[in-house]
C-alpha cells in the first residue's frame, strides 16, 4: 500500500520552474556565413503565464547590401513580434519542460531602404546613371509558428521554429519594392516562410 502510493503522488508532487526565458536566435548567425552582404540578430523572452500558454516577445535587427550591377541597394531597420505559443506536450513530470507548440504572431518593422547610381539601359535615349532613392517604411504581419524546445539541462533549452508569415502591406512602397522587411523577409512577395535555431536560459524565480 505504501509504495503505491508512493508511485501515485510522485507525478504530483514533482515542483515545475517558472520564470522568463531568455533566448538569441542562432540561424542570424548562419544567414551571415552563407551570404555577408546580410546582417542581423534576433534575442526573445517568453513565460509560462499559465500551464502550457507562453507569451512570447521578439525582437531584432536585419539589413542587406547586396551587390548589384545596375544599381546600388541597402536595406535596414529594427523588428519586433508579438503572440503567444501553446504547448501540445502532456508531460505527466511536472518538473519537465520540453514543449511542442504552436502558435501565431503579430509582426511590425521599420526600416528604411536606398537605392544609389541607378543605371538605366535605354536603346532610344540612351543609358544613363538616375539619381538616389530613399524612404522610409514601416511592414506590417502576421505568423503561424509550430516548435520544439528540449531542455538540454536544468533551465538551457534549445529548440527550433518554422514559421508561415503573411505580409499585410504588400504595397508599402508603390515605386521600389523593398527587398527586405527586417523580420519578415522579401518585400516583393506578400507570403514567406521562415525559421529559427534558438538557445535560451530560463531564470528560476519560483517553484510550485
Amino acid at each position: 500500500m505504501l509504495a503505491a502510493s508512493g508511485r501515485s503522488g510522485s507525478a504530483q508532487d514533482t515542483l515545475r520552474t517558472y520564470g522568463p526565458r531568455f533566448g538569441i536566435d542562432l540561424a542570424r548567425f548562419a544567414y551571415i556565413l552563407a551570404d555577408p552582404s546580410e546582417v542581423g540578430a534576433e534575442v526573445s523572452v517568453d513565460v509560462e503565464l499559465l500551464r502550457n500558454l507562453y507569451p512570447v516577445i521578439e525582437f531584432g535587427y536585419n539589413s542587406i547590401s547586396p551587390q548589384e550591377d545596375l544599381f546600388h541597394y541597402a536595406a535596414g531597420g529594427v523588428y519586433g513580434r508579438a503572440g503567444i505559443d501553446y504547448n501540445l506536450l502532456k508531460l505527466k513530470d511536472r518538473s519537465a519542460h520540453h514543449t511542442i507548440t504552436v502558435g501565431a504572431r503579430y509582426g511590425i518593422s521599420k526600416f528604411s531602404h536606398r537605392a544609389e547610381d541607378i543605371y538605366i539601359v535605354n536603346d532610344y535615349w540612351g543609358d544613363h546613371l538616375s539619381g538616389s532613392y530613399e524612404k522610409d517604411l514601416k511592414g506590417h504581419w502576421v505568423e503561424l509558428v509550430a516548435g520544439i524546445k528540449a531542455e538540454l539541462v536544468s533551465n538551457v533549452f534549445m529548440g527550433w521554429s518554422l514559421r508561415y508569415k503573411i505580409l499585410l502591406n504588400p504595397g508599402m512602397d508603390p515605386l521600389v519594392a523593398p527587398q527586405l522587411v527586417p523580420g519578415f523577409g522579401s518585400g516583393g512577395v506578400d507570403r514567406s516562410f521562415g525559421i529559427t535555431y534558438s538557445l535560451c536560459y530560463k531564470i528560476p524565480l519560483l517553484k510550485k
